[in-house]
């Protein structure tokens, strides 16, 4: 990626700048100044970088601590080999695999109660989640979208400042103005299981080293594993993510889930029952 520390090179970053400021300007021209009530509470979780911050851990920290309300999740389904409006799981199962989803769809799909949908247009998806009978609808990247929603942004500070495609923000950092709830620092707990060897294709896989010592092979964020990758490993115990399992698990391997949960802090939750309550 051209926003990770190697790319450091004031005359390569000079040269993309005008650039960026015509990305600004039209960013600024298109983020919405009037927001639709689509008659359901909607929370969105969203973030200004391109690349991980933690959006997937965090929306399972809300579904998990509202476990008793019907959830629904709307996303556009990254990666994901389909297109249009998927329910990904209902209520009650999942209805698809995880080339269809996507894989933070199905990690979602997997390991919370929520429904799930995916939909390039978020409006569609939401409105199917109201027919299905969902209590409120969490949105997934949804920052800029023109509906009324309770607007939650994970604030992930990188080093390179400056906008796409001369830096890693999608959005200027004065567009955080737009946020109900700017989150800086999200308490997470980790605990990395006994095994053999870390494998893992996420954004920025080296933070996990942080809590692993031994072998380890990182894959691009997002890859589509195949067996010639992995089959050196199969008489290992394989950490991996639960968002790398969801890929992994139809390989003969032996996997085991680092598990990553999020805390969720007493004021963000008020806030939370806070808009709820007004509906």
């Amino acid at each position: 990626m051209l926003f990770e520390p190697k790319w450091y090179h004031w005359p390569f970053i000079m040269l993309l700048l005008p650039f960026s400021f015509i990305y600004y300007v039209t960013v600024y021209i298109m983020f919405p100044k009037v927001y639709e009530d689509l008659k359901i509470p909607v929370i969105s979780v969203g973030n200004i970088i391109i690349g991980g911050s933690g959006k997937t851990p965090f929306t399972k920290a809300i579904i998990n601590h509202y476990k008793s309300k019907k959830i629904a999740v709307v996303m556009r389904g990254y990666k994901r080999k389909s297109k249009g409006l998927i329910v990904v799981k209902d209520f009650e199962k999942i209805l698809t695999d995880v080339d269809v989803s996507g894989d933070e769809a199905m990690e979602i799909a997997m390991f919370t109660n929520a429904a799930v949908i995916v939909s390039e247009n978020r409006k569609d998806g939401i409105i199917k989640a109201k027919k299905m009978g969902a209590d409120f609808v969490i949105l997934d990247d949804g920052f800029d979208k023109p509906f009324k929603k309770l607007n939650i942004v994970i604030d992930k500070k990188i080093k390179n400042p400056f906008l796409l495609p001369a830096g890693g923000y999608r959005y200027p950092r004065s567009f955080l103005k737009y946020a109900d709830i700017v989150l800086n620092d999200i308490k997470r707990e980790t605990k990395v299981p006994k095994g053999d060897i870390l494998i893992s294709g996420i954004s920025n896989p080296k933070r996990l080293l942080k809590f692993w010592k031994k072998e380890y092979k990182f894959f691009p964020d997002h890859y589509e594993y195949r067996w010639e990758d992995l089959k050196k490993y199969k008489d290992k115990t394989i950490i991996t993510t639960a968002k790398d399992y969801v890929k992994l698990k139809k390989f003969p391997l032996k996997l085991q889930i680092i598990d990553l949960e999020v805390k969720l802090d007493e004021s963000l939750i008020k806030k939370i029952d806070q808009f709820l309550i007004k509906f």
